[in-house]
């Protein structure tokens, strides 16, 4: 779907933008001195609206992807693994090169766009469940496209979240990293309560007004198309050219941002520069924390312990998750100004860590509670959190010189890790029924306890990870800035011999 505004128009726009002075409001700077032929866009208010209409549309996706294997059982898990794949693939075959050609906005509309199509094929999966092998077949190329949806869109949201935050820094006269971190909460907030709407929804639409599977698959539907219309009305700033962006952490980037690289700059990225190989294991935390909450947590613990046949609780539970990430984002972003994004980081790791350890203490799945269930639900939501607030604004400032190729990385890591999460939930047999050998609802055994020490080992070296990206990203800034004061004292002696010679 193509752009509202012409080219001339964004042109006239962006040719004439004015920056606020240091500690003077967008707002108040766009009412005293009015230097556009178009009204001036405030870039906080252009990004949460385009956060709230991100959170409608995707909420309606995770809302399905959190009902996946819960109406449709093993299907609904290949289903989501094949989602994954496609998301991860994407990241490796072209989408920052979409989202560098034709622009953050038009990106969001296109992925958002095609978004709809993977929650259509809900509806029609379910109509079609008489007829299981077409039914299956319709679930797997919805999951295809939806994932190379995915890919394009989270790719394109962080270029928009980077590329805002730049502008609101500049308008507002705030730090750069603080404005990462106050979008990077803002974002996440917004996210994530459109993320509990939508879950709840589907539970609403149930036990209140009793709704059909297929009914609500197609109110889902209609919400996500809705949102991706209204993506139009965004406004897009200006793209910063690659001989203007940061070049003083090291030498790697020259080569990473030339144009004949725009298709492979996530793989480049993540080969070129270590701090993405050192953040890779946070990505894989959350990607195994993820699956591992939605395949056996909300398959088959909520099931079991609460006698849920009928996954009427799973959309409730999952609202829990998004409730507590939303409230926890805002929070973290408020702290991080005080304590740093590292210890925020840290503590979701450790969130992530705890999403699978009481499984391992507590394996009985009939001696748990709802109390011990929603606790599990919480854990993730603390980690969530950080991983769709803090963790994006440490990007935005550790990648500074790649946004798009940054932001590629996490959906390539997420996707991959999501989708090697939903395969081994359904793929790590066991042959004796025990505590760590659960019968899922398929009727097969499933081993629970090697998924669940996946899960913890990979929180533990996200920590270790971080905390060496962190020390490289230090000795860049502390290199850079030795090379600017040398360039400087350069560029002075020279001017000293120029004027002597005069």
């Amino acid at each position: 779907m193509p752009s509202s505004r012409s080219d001339d128009e964004n042109e006239s726009m962006t040719g004439s933008y004015a920056l606020a002075p240091a500690g003077e409001s967008e707002d108040e700077f766009a009412d005293d001195e009015p230097m556009m032929t178009t009204p001036a866009v405030s870039a906080q208010r252009n990004f949460l609206l385009a956060s709230t209409l991100f959170s409608l549309n995707h909420g309606c996706v995770t809302a399905c992807l959190n009902l996946a294997t819960a109406r449709l059982g093993n299907v609904g898990a290949e289903q989501s693994a094949v989602l994954y794949i496609s998301y991860a693939a994407s990241a490796l075959l072209g989408s920052t090169s979409v989202v560098k050609n034709v622009g953050a906005k038009n990106s969001l509309i296109l992925g958002m766009g095609i978004y709809c199509i993977y929650v259509g094929c809900f509806a029609l999966a379910s109509l079609l469940r008489t007829h299981p092998m077409i039914a299956e077949a319709v679930a797997l190329v919805g999951a295809a496209v939806g994932g190379l949806a995915g890919g394009i869109l989270w790719t394109a949201q962080g270029s928009f979240f980077a590329r805002s935050a730049e502008i609101h820094s500049q308008c507002s006269g705030i730090t750069l990293p603080d404005a990462t971190s106050d979008f990077g909460s803002y974002f996440a907030a917004i996210y994530l309560i459109g993320e509990v709407a939508m879950n709840m929804l589907s539970s609403v639409l149930i036990q209140v007004f009793r709704f059909s599977w297929i009914a609500v698959f197609i109110v889902y539907f209609t919400i996500a198309a809705i949102a991706a219309n209204g993506m139009v009305l965004i406004y897009e700033y200006p793209p910063v050219d690659s001989d203007d962006s940061d070049d003083s952490f090291g030498g790697s980037q020259d080569a990473i941002t030339t144009k004949p690289s725009k298709a492979t700059a996530a793989w480049r990225l993540l080969r070129e520069d270590p701090k993405m190989i050192c953040m890779l294991p946070f990505n894989f935390a959350f990607g195994f924390a993820a699956s591992f909450r939605a395949s056996f947590v909300s398959g088959e613990v909520v099931r079991i312990a609460l006698h849920d046949e009928k996954s009427k609780y799973v959309g409730i539970l999952s609202s829990i998750t998004a409730i507590v990430a939303a409230a926890m984002s805002l929070l973290f972003g408020k702290m991080s100004h005080a304590v740093g994004k590292g210890t925020i980081l840290v503590v979701g790791a450790l969130s992530f860590f705890m999403v699978a350890f009481p499984f391992v203490l507590f394996p009985q799945l009939e001696n748990w509670g709802l109390s011990a269930i929603l606790l599990t639900y919480t854990f993730q939501g603390i980690g969530r959190s950080t991983f769709e607030g803090t963790l994006k604004a440490e990007f935005a400032d550790f990648f500074a010189y790649e946004k798009e190729g940054a932001y590629a990385n996490i959906v390539l890591q997420n996707g991959i890790s999501n989708a090697l999460g939903f395969f081994l939930s359904v793929n790590l047999p066991c042959s004796t029924p025990g505590d760590y050998c659960v019968q899922y609802s398929d009727g097969k055994l499933h081993n629970v306890l090697a998924f669940e020490i996946l899960v913890m080992i990979t929180a533990v070296i996200a920590v270790l990870g971080y905390w060496r990206a962190a020390s490289i990203y230090a000795k860049e800034k502390a290199t850079g800035r030795e090379r600017a004061a040398e360039e400087a004292e350069v560029a002075f002696a020279y001017a000293d011999v120029e004027v002597g010679e005069e």
